[in-house]
């Protein structure tokens, strides 16, 4: 593999060092995985389609929770 020389702001360090999975990443291997979060695509399945249009009223209705809400209705907090 080829490597190149870039520029990036101290801000942007930090961010990567915070990004890392365990203290030994590069800030290569941050950079590729953080390309494949973005470049991955999901499919949508029949049945997570046919779940998405069973919530579609609900959510319509304003029927929805925050993460905190539903952490204490699944007894997390």
């Amino acid at each position: 593999m080829t490597s190149s020389t870039i520029q990036i702001s101290e801000s942007t360090i930090h961010a990567l060092d915070h990004l890392k999975a365990h203290p030994g990443e590069t800030y290569a291997e941050v950079i590729e995985r953080l390309i494949s979060f973005c470049t991955e695509e999901e499919e949508l399945t029949p049945e997570k389609w046919a779940r998405v249009e069973q919530a579609e009223p609900g959510f319509k209705a304003g029927k929805t929770y925050t993460l905190n809400e539903l952490k204490r209705r699944q007894g997390g907090e």
